[in-house]
């Protein structure tokens, strides 16, 4: 006899629990959390974990926004801090199609409520002390905004969820989704069959191989991202804010005493995720494994932002796959012809600060029938007919990695 659930959730990571807290919050029964390693111990542990209010448009915007509610409700209910570092977003450009590109910033904030502050180069440079901002140069301050370390955010989502009754399995592989007559109806895992009214997949750059298993490809690749962290030094004040530098392109935050950038320079290989590792700490990427060409590419004009990049240590180098998809939107909802089946993946870098909009979001859909989240940019189908596996794709979704310029 196989178990019955309200909904089976596929992945363990940050929007996978995201999810399963936002579906027992509104009084689901039986939800089951599938994870065949440990909770947020994948792609999620390796994010940069940059928080946000303003991106992209305002669909996007309003799903980073319902992250910022949900974060004091968990702490409530936890009874502790999530470790969130409120600290603003600064965005600074110095060429003049990239301060053009500041209007937009300002006219995005201003429709979704954000408030957007101009500062001049001194304050920048007052408020960031390694920071080279040029009199000539732009800078906008975004309060709403900050960092949190992304394994304790998504292990918080895990424990109010579990606390709300949700069972969590971790070591258990799904292996494929259970379809009949146009309707997924389970999962064939590693423990057994398991049947559900809904099915959530959430197995993040995994989710394409099982979605293909019943004729939906998911219009995404995972593409690699990558960081460093540098060593301690007094000009690293981790309660800096978040920077964004356009022009390198770049983004920092604070780190445990250090600085933690990102660059965007050069390719970004994908990979086909039917070839992915069951666990990422095994997937090497033979295309520069360390960084150095990005670095080297990318690092003079990081440089020219922050001359401490010329002499400072580097201590930690951290890359892996995150799901991109060639618009830069999320995949959120149903795929067309499949019934009690349902997706959320395409973090597109920004999973983390998406989490809780995406777990409002697929219980809304599963309740209700719809989301008060306009959720039409991002549909599964938005590609139409589209081989998801092909090489070709795969190259358009790392294009949109490589062509990113802020978060």
């Amino acid at each position: 006899m196989s178990e019955r659930f309200d909904v089976i959730i596929v992945g363990g990571g940050i929007f996978g629990c995201s999810v399963a807290w936002s579906l027992a919050r509104r009084g689901v029964g039986r939800v089951l959390v599938l994870e065949r390693a440990e909770v947020g111990s994948q792609s999620t542990s390796r994010a940069a974990s940059v928080l946000t209010c303003v991106a992209g448009h305002p669909a996007k915007s309003a799903i980073f926004q319902e992250t910022w509610d949900v974060m004091p409700v968990i702490e409530e209910e936890l009874g502790e801090p999530l470790g969130v570092h409120e600290v603003g977003s600064l965005h600074v450009a110095r060429s003049e199609v990239n301060k053009s590109s500041l209007d937009a910033q300002v006219a995005l904030a201003a429709e979704v409520g954000e408030v957007v502050e101009e500062w001049s180069p001194e304050r920048a440079r007052e408020r960031v002390r390694w920071l080279d901002v040029g009199e000539g140069d732009r800078s906008l301050f975004l309060p709403r905004a900050g960092y949190v370390d992304s394994y304790l955010f998504a292990t918080a989502y895990a424990r109010a969820a579990r606390a709300r009754g949700v069972e969590l399995r971790t070591g258990v592989e799904v292996h494929e989704l259970c379809f009949e007559e146009g309707r997924v109806t389970g999962v064939m895992s590693s423990a057994g069959e398991l049947r559900a009214d809904w099915v959530v997949n959430c197995a993040g750059p995994w989710a394409g191989v099982l979605s293909a298993q019943v004729g939906c490809h998911l219009p995404m690749a995972p593409v690699r991202s990558q960081y460093w962290i540098t060593e301690e030094r007094e000009e690293f004040d981790p309660e800096q804010p978040v920077i964004f530098l356009p022009d390198v392109p770049a983004y920092t935050r604070g780190e445990v005493g250090g600085l933690l950038f990102g660059l965007r320079g050069g390719a970004s290989p994908a990979r086909d995720p039917r070839a992915l590792p069951a666990d990422l700490g095994a997937l090497e990427f033979s295309e520069d494994p360390e960084g150095w060409e990005t670095l080297s590419a990318a690092g003079e004009g990081f440089s020219s932002f922050c001359p401490l990049l010329e002499t400072v240590g580097l201590a930690h180098y951290v890359s892996g796959p995150s799901t991109y998809t060639p618009d830069g939107d999320f995949i959120l909802g149903a795929c067309e012809g499949v019934d009690g089946y349902l997706v959320a993946t395409g973090c597109c870098g920004s999973g983390i600060a998406a989490s809780g909009g995406v777990g409002r979001a697929l219980s809304e859909l599963i309740l209700d029938g719809e989301s008060g989240l306009d959720l039409a940019r991002f549909s599964p189908d938005r590609f139409g007919d589209i081989d998801a596996f092909s090489q070709e794709w795969l190259d358009r979704c790392a294009a949109t990695r490589a062509a990113k310029s802020v978060c």
